[in-house]
Formats: C-alpha cells, sequence, structure tokens
C-alpha cells in the first residue's frame, strides 16, 4: 500500500481531479470474495481484444481498477510503480491487469509515454465495471463511468479470492500488497 500526495507527483502530468466520490471500504465494494467473476473482452492499449480467460489460464490475475490514466495523477503513479514491480508480481505468479474507462487511444499514450507493458484494458461504457460492483456514484448516485479504485486477485478458475480496496481514492495497492493477498491463490 502506499500513499500518493499532490507534492509527490513527479510524472510530470498536471491533472483535473473530481472528488464525487463515495467511500469504497473493500467489505462493501464489488463482488464478494468466492464470487464467480463476470467474463469479459475488452481492448487493450494496442487495440487487441483480451478476454479475462486468457489471463486465468496463466494463473492468478490482479485485476486493478482505476479511474483513469488521462488524468487521475493517483492511478498514474500506481500504474507506472506496478510496471516498475512487475517482476516481482510474474515471480509470484500474478498476472497484472488494469480497467478503467479510458478510451484505447487514451491507454496507448500513457502506455507509450510511461512504458507500460502490462495490459490496460479499455471499458468506455463502463459494462465490466459495472459488472464487477465497483462502478463509482455520487451522492446523488450519478454515475461517469468511472470505477472505484481497486484490486481483485482472481484464481485460476474465474473465482474472486481476494479485494484490496481502501476509502477514498488516493490510496492504492502497491505490488508487495498484491503479492501477499494472492499468495494463498491457487
Amino acid at each position: 500500500m502506499f500513499r500518493i500526495s499532490a507534492t509527490a507527483l513527479c510524472l510530470g502530468f498536471l491533472a483535473t481531479i473530481t472528488t464525487a466520490a463515495d467511500p469504497a471500504p473493500e467489505e462493501k465494494t464489488g463482488l464478494k470474495v468466492g464470487t464467480k467473476a463476470p467474463a469479459f473482452t475488452l481492448k487493450d492499449q494496442n487495440g487487441k481484444e483480451r478476454a479475462l480467460s486468457e489471463f486465468t489460464k496463466k494463473g492468478k490475475v490482479a485485476v486493478v481498477f482505476y479511474r483513469s490514466a488521462g488524468w487521475c495523477p493517483f492511478c498514474q503513479k500506481q500504474l507506472v510503480q506496478l510496471q516498475k514491480d512487475v517482476k516481482k508480481l510474474e515471480d509470484a505468479g500474478v498476472t497484472v491487469i488494469g480497467i478503467s474507462y479510458d478510451p484505447v487511444d487514451v491507454l496507448a499514450k500513457f502506455a507509450e509515454n510511461q512504458k507500460i507493458m502490462f495490459p490496460l484494458l479499455s471499458d468506455p461504457e463502463s459494462k465490466t465495471i459495472k459488472a464487477f460492483g465497483v462502478l463509482n456514484a455520487d451522492a446523488k448516485g450519478k454515475t461517469e463511468g468511472i470505477p472505484h479504485p481497486g484490486t481483485m486477485i482472481i484464481d485460476r478458475d474465474g473465482v474472486i479470492r481476494a479485494k484490496l480496496f481502501f476509502e477514498g481514492y488516493k490510496e492504492r495497492s502497491g505490488a508487495d500488497a498484491i503479492v501477499k493477498a494472492a499468495a494463498d491463490v491457487k
């Protein structure tokens, strides 16, 4: 887990942060642990269609839901850090993928600029985000397709085995927390 302060944003991005998010504690956010993850096929940053089943065939999958690679500096920082630690995740048998409502071109630009090699998946209508139960809504119930940021660990059978969600949008799980959460997952 790591916290990102506004002064720690050394990525060189200027971004507008929206704060209309209700809290997303782990126990209340998303599908329950033990639930079969919804199947999906989404385009990655290269425009290639990628299915959840493609990743679960290899073993454990960390599905990282994030607000936007285009405008959220907290998301950008997390994705860059996960890329730096991708070898640690792979050594633990975990494949990391990211999902946001960003269009493919936004993901492609971010991935190219930041050298992100793991799949960033585009869910422009937030259908997968909704299916996982992580769509963010403000106090009036208005949604804009933005997920609560957090991570779900899915096993090779497609079952959610762990969840890492925090109150608010600034606190995120890093590679160490993901590896620890995935340690007992087959």
